[in-house]
């Protein structure tokens, strides 16, 4: 049995419109769908994760300043 649900506020990744993703639950299988542009993601897998850089962070600078009175 399949089941399909709305995702109130969810934007598709692919083309940015609100409102049109659906999660589909397919026996074992779940899925989420774009309506407006056909895109469909695999949730049984895990989510792509950034690749890491050689590059070395750039640390900030911040300052504090103390409260006037």
């Amino acid at each position: 049995m399949t089941r399909r649900r709305f995702i109130a506020g969810a934007t598709c990744p692919q083309c940015g419109a609100i409102d049109k993703i659906v999660r589909v639950e397919d026996g074992e299988h779940i899925h989420m769908e774009c309506i407006a542009c056909g895109m469909i993601r695999n949730l049984d897998e895990a989510p792509p994760r950034d690749q890491p850089t050689d590059a070395p962070a750039i640390p900030q600078v911040i300052t504090i300043h103390p409260l006037k009175k």
